[in-house]
C-alpha cells in the first residue's frame, strides 16, 4: 500500500476565561496569530501547504446564512467563532519502534468559540510515508497528549532539532506557550479535577485525508482501521482492533459515508473523521480543498457542540444541590442561548453537508446528550423551585398566624404605652396578656429585621458569587 498524500488536522479543545477575552485576543496578535478573514485570501496560502488551493467562494456558499454569520464573521466577538491562524512551516519527525515518520507542521489555528470553548487545530502533512499503516500509526501516537498506558507509549517526537516528550508539551511550550494562563482552573473548584475534566481520555480528535495507491481496494478492514486509527501491533504487523468480521462490517456500515464510493470514502467515528481515496486525476485537488475548508468547519462546529454539551454535563454534575440555585439558573440560561443561537439540526444548504451533519450528530451523540442535559437541568430547577415554594409557604404560614394573634388582641394592649417615652420599669406592672402582647411585638420586630437582613445578605452573596464566577470563566 502506497500513501501518496497524507494530511492531518488535530483538534485540541480547551476552556478559556471569557472575562479575559480581550486580553487573550491581544496576546494572540502579539504572538503572530492573525484573525482569519476569508476576504484576505492571499494571507492564507501558506497555511495548508504548497499543493493546496482553497476555494473560499465555495465555502461561503456551503452554509446557511445564520451559521455563516457565526463561523465566517469578520468581527472578533464572544458570540462568534473567532479563528486566529499562524503559519509555522517547520519540519519534524516521529520515531517509533518500527518507523521514522517525517512531517511538516504547516500551521496552527486557535479558534475562540462561544461559551469559553476553545479549539486548537494543527495542520500536518506527512512525507515519504510507505503505507497506510505508517500514516495511521502517526495519528495514533500524535493525538495522545500525555501518554500513560502501554498502547500510547513508544513514540518520540521532534520538531526541528528539539525533542518533545509528548504532544501537549509541543502545543503548550512551542505553539502557544501563553495559552495556559487563560485556562479555567477547575482544580480550584475540585481538587481531583483535571485541567479540562470534560475532555474525553485526553486524546485529540483527528481529521485525515489520505490518497492511497489506485490498486488498493477500500475494503471494510481498511476502512475500519482508518476509523479506529489502528497502526502497528507489537510485532510490527498491521493492527486491527477487532477479530470479528461481522462486527467490522456492521461498524463500517454505521460510520461510512459512501456517496462517492468505491474510490472515495469518509469514515466518521469517535476518534477520527478520515477521508480515503484512490483518485489520481484532477478531482483530487477538489477533495483536498474541501478537506481543508468545508470539512474543517464541519468538524469544528460539531466538535464545538460536543465539547459544549460535555462542559454543561460536567458543571451540573458538580452542583451542590441545596446551595447552587443561581448556578442552575445560569446553566439553564447557557443551554437556552446555545440552543437558540448555535444548535441547529442543519448547518449546510448542500445535500452532502446535511448528510455529514447527521453522521456527526449520531457519532458524537449530540442530540441525545442535549436532551439529557436539558431534562436534567429543568428537573433540577423544578425541584429547587418546589423547595423554595415550600419554604416560602411555611414562612407565610408562620407570619400569618403571628399577624392574626397580634392583630386580634396583642399589640393593641400595649400600643398606647409604646407611643410615649417607654420606661422598662413599667414592664413589671404588665398583666399576663400585656406580657404576651409585648413579647409578640418584640419578636415580630426581630423576625422582620432578621428576614430583611437575610434577604440583603443573600442578594449580596449572590452578586459577589456571580462576579467571582464571571472572572473565573
Amino acid at each position: 500500500m502506497q500513501s501518496v498524500e497524507s494530511h492531518y488536522i488535530f483538534y485540541y479543545p480547551f476552556n478559556y476565561r471569557q472575562f479575559h477575552f480581550k486580553e487573550l485576543t491581544e496576546t494572540l496578535n502579539k504572538n503572530h496569530f492573525y484573525h482569519f478573514r476569508i476576504k484576505q485570501e492571499k494571507m492564507h496560502e501558506a497555511l495548508y501547504g504548497p499543493d493546496v488551493q482553497i476555494n473560499y467562494q465555495l465555502l461561503e456558499q456551503f452554509y446557511f446564512p445564520f451559521i455563516e454569520e457565526k463561523l465566517l464573521n469578520d468581527r472578533v466577538s464572544l458570540v462568534h467563532f473567532n479563528r486566529f491562524s499562524k503559519d509555522i512551516g517547520e519540519t519534524g519527525h516521529m520515531q517509533t519502534k518500527f518507523c521514522n515518520i517525517k512531517f511538516t507542521l504547516h500551521s496552527a489555528d486557535i479558534n475562540l468559540c462561544p461559551f469559553g470553548i476553545g479549539i486548537i487545530a494543527l495542520r500536518i502533512q506527512l512525507h515519504d510515508v510507505p503505507d497506510v499503516t505508517t500514516a495511521l500509526s502517526f495519528a495514533h501516537f500524535f493525538r495522545v497528549l500525555l501518554p500513560k498506558i502501554d498502547e500510547e507509549l513508544g513514540a518520540q517526537l521532534f520538531l526541528g532539532e528539539l525533542p518533545y516528550q509528548h504532544t501537549e508539551q509541543l502545543i503548550l511550550e512551542k505553539i502557544a506557550p501563553f495559552l495556559s494562563y487563560f485556562f479555567i482552573d477547575y482544580q480550584r473548584q475540585k481538587a481531583s479535577a483535571s485541567k479540562m475534566p470534560f475532555f474525553e481520555d485526553e486524546r485529540m480528535y483527528v481529521s485525515g485525508f489520505m490518497q492511497v495507491d489506485p490498486t488498493i481496494v477500500l475494503t471494510d478492514e481498511l476502512l475500519y482501521r482508518a476509523g479506529q486509527l489502528n497502526g502497528y501491533d507489537e510485532t510490527g504487523a498491521a493492527y486491527i482492533s477487532s477479530t470479528n468480521p461481522d462486527y467490522i462490517r456492521a461498524f463500517v456500515d454505521e460510520h461510512l459515508y459512501m456517496r462517492w464510493m468505491p474510490d472515495f470514502a469518509i469514515m466518521t467515528t469517535l476518534q477520527s473523521h478520515m477521508q480515503l481515496t484512490t483518485i489520481q486525476d484532477a478531482r483530487l485537488d477538489k477533495y483536498l480543498c474541501n478537506f481543508h475548508s468545508i470539512s474543517y468547519y464541519n468538524v469544528l462546529i460539531h466538535y464545538f457542540y460536543k465539547m459544549m454539551l460535555l462542559k454543561l454535563a460536567f458543571e451540573h454534575s458538580e452542583l451542590k444541590f441545596s446551595k447552587d440555585k443561581d448556578i442552575v439558573e445560569e446553566l439553564i440560561e447557557q443551554i437556552t442561548k446555545f440552543a437558540s443561537r448555535y444548535y441547529f439540526s442543519e448547518v449546510s444548504v448542500r445535500t452532502e453537508g446535511k448528510e455529514m451533519a447527521q453522521f456527526f450528530r449520531k457519532t458524537f451523540r449530540i442530540d441525545a446528550q442535549y436532551r439529557e442535559i436539558k431534562e436534567t437541568l429543568d428537573e433540577l430547577y423544578r425541584i429547587q423551585e418546589d423547595r423554595s415554594t415550600d419554604r416560602l409557604n411555611e414562612l407565610i404560614f408562620i407570619l400569618t398566624v403571628f399577624s392574626m394573634i397580634s392583630g386580634i388582641y396583642g399589640m393593641n394592649l400595649v400600643i398606647d404605652k409604646l407611643d410615649k417615652p417607654f420606661e422598662f420599669s413599667n414592664v413589671w406592672s404588665f398583666t399576663f396578656f400585656e406580657w404576651v402582647a409585648f413579647l409578640l411585638t418584640i419578636v415580630g420586630l426581630a423576625i422582620s429585621i432578621l428576614l430583611v437582613g437575610n434577604q440583603i445578605r443573600n442578594l449580596l452573596t449572590s452578586y459577589i458569587e456571580r462576579k467571582r464566577r464571571a472572572r473565573s470563566q
